[in-house]
């Protein structure tokens, strides 16, 4: 080893040397100098978690429809089991377990173990009462609804991690749930004591009133019973501000249980079905086609009772040929041919441009958890085809949920203007209070071509729907029945919807009932337009309309 290695070799230990006193330095410091704080704080020194209490949910009158509650964990420590024989027996019948298997676990080795998942309060109370050692009961939160099954789509439903799934339970997650909090803290008595607080979930109004959605759900199940439907929906808004007074859907369930619900309940119909709506489309159509400026209410045109569209006959619902026909009568007697004629005059162009207008294939963008976003293939795309021109303008070969139909219907008592529908009326944290304001999602048509299809849907309704009329009340509204197609080929039963509102001269409240499958009579006007009827003479005194 020559000098030059030598003299690496010193340094390199001189180096290690004085990183071993460094490190022999920390440690006396930490344990004999510090020794004693750093004792004091593992024992005075705690992480605390502060969990939120997850908000709220009211109707627009303050009627509670979602709150909290609780289940429970039962939980033991084997070591502290003193009468492990009498407390298998004990509890088997209560916890509903083999009395082997709670004794395996109170044999066991393990120094704490679950012996339950969750049980009811009333479990845990007979638990308590039991006064075994070695077992702990924990509160598990628990979402609770105590109108059952009212509104279950449109609230959703709490899963046991504490996660909203659907409507508006899931929509506003993160306003409900809060959020924890969390800090290391010295619990020391001589220290002053520091506060952990979560932020507390934010309390939601909707825009729902209790009654009119009872009333409104009790009108639906009795049409279902009546007709023979297999399943269906009804929707009350107010037109003027989007706000949605009531949303029923049937078949429902219970979200305190929605873990015991075949997942195809859980679907949200009101947003999420979608259908070919029929012939409520011809208002929509109409109002396009007078918007446009190509026809008047005055219009004529000359129905032959058959229009030929990219190889597709289009024919009326009776069948008939009515021959030169005016728009008021082809909106009452709703024509088939004479919608076509509006759609094929227009030009695909100019005919979609307005069904765009009017919201057709995207969401509504309500607050609700999951919106489908409806089906309307534009010209250009490989779905389209000539003869949907047509079959569109009469509520066929396009699908929308009943959502977005009476929203894009809502521009007509509207003077135009369609609204963004809602369902949280106001959002409260703490003391601070977000109220919706609402606002115009789309003006599709002018004012002037709003009234005079408003007239001509009192007309229709008037002249040809005499089971949607309520006594002292002008009623404007279509009809619609639409065929329904399974696996491409349409088959014998039919949607039966009617789309309606009141005062015709300045509407409150709008209503759309859809009825799947009706086996009594196939027709809107014998099936859907009744059960309108039924609910708006209700909410007409109800709401003091």
């Amino acid at each position: 080893m020559n000098n030059s290695q030598k003299r690496r070799l010193a340094l390199v230990i001189a180096a290690m040397a004085l990183v071993t006193l460094i490190i022999l330095g920390r440690l006396v410091e930490f344990q004999i100098i510090q020794g004693p704080e750093w004792a004091d704080r593992a024992i005075n020194e705690l992480l605390v978690v502060a969990k939120p209490s997850r908000g709220a949910i009211y109707d627009r009158n303050g009627a509670i429809l979602a709150a909290n509650t609780a289940d429970y964990q039962i939980s033991v420590s084997p070591p502290l089991v003193t009468e492990p024989e009498e407390a298998a027996t004990a509890l088997a019948s209560v916890l509903d377990m083999p009395r082997y298997e709670i004794l395996s676990i109170f044999n066991s080795d393990q120094p704490f173990s679950l012996l339950s998942g969750r049980v009811s309060p009333e479990v845990a109370d007979l638990v308590r009462e039991m006064d075994y050692d070695g077992l702990q009961i924990d509160p598990l939160p628990r979402r609770f609804y105590p109108q059952g099954e009212l509104l279950c789509h449109t609230l959703g439903y709490v899963d046991f991690n504490g996660y909203g799934g659907g409507g508006v339970e899931g929509y506003y997650q993160l306003d409900l749930a809060g959020e924890a909090a969390s800090k290391t803290i010295n619990i020391s008595p001589l220290n002053e004591q520091e506060s952990v607080i979560a932020r507390e979930g934010a309390d939601l109004v909707l825009t729902i009133d209790r009654t009119v959605q009872y009333i409104t759900e009790e009108k639906l199940r009795q049409a279902l019973q009546e007709y023979g439907a297999q399943s269906g929906s009804i929707i009350v808004m107010n037109p003027k501000t989007g706000a949605i007074l009531a949303a029923a859907a049937y078949p429902c369930y219970d979200p305190f249980e929605f873990y015991e619900a075949d997942e195809t309940v859980l679907f949200n119909p009101i947003t999420q079905q979608q259908h070919e709506p029929g012939s409520v489309m011809k208002l929509v159509t109409m109002a396009a086609a007078l918007d446009s400026g190509l026809f008047t209410p005055q219009s004529t045109y000359y129905d032959a009772g058959v229009l030929e569209v990219g190889g597709h006959k289009t024919v009326n619902w009776d069948r008939s040929a009515p021959g030169t026909t005016d728009m008021t009568t082809l909106l009452a007697r709703s024509l088939n041919v004479g919608a076509a004629t509006l759609s094929t005059t227009m030009g695909p162009d100019l005919y979609y441009e307005y069904m765009q207008k009017f919201g057709f294939g995207r969401p509504t963008n309500v607050d609700v958890m999951g919106e489908a976003t409806g089906q309307m293939p534009l010209p250009g795309s490989e779905y389209w085809t000539e003869s949907m021109l047509a079959t569109n303008a009469y509520g066929q070969s396009i699908a929308v949920t009943p959502l977005q139909m009476i929203t894009a219907a809502s521009a007509i008592p509207n003077n135009g203007e369609i609204m963004q529908p809602y369902l949280v009326q106001e959002i409260h944290r703490g003391d601070d209070v977000i109220v919706h304001e609402p606002s115009v999602l789309s003006r599709p048509i002018s004012p002037e071509t709003a009234q005079e299809v408003n007239t001509m849907a009192v007309t229709a309704v008037a002249r040809e729907v005499p089971n949607a009329q309520i006594p002292g009340y002008t009623i404007a509204g279509k009809t619609g029945t639409a065929e329904i197609a399974e696996n491409g080929v349409y088959i014998d039963d039919t949607i039966a919807s009617f789309i309606g509102w009141l005062p015709a001269d300045d509407p409150e409240i709008m209503i759309y009932v859809k009825l799947d499958k009706p086996q009594t009579q196939p027709w809107g006007s014998l099936t859907a337009a009744p059960t309108f009827a039924n609910l708006a003479k209700e909410l007409v005194v109800l709401l003091d309309i």
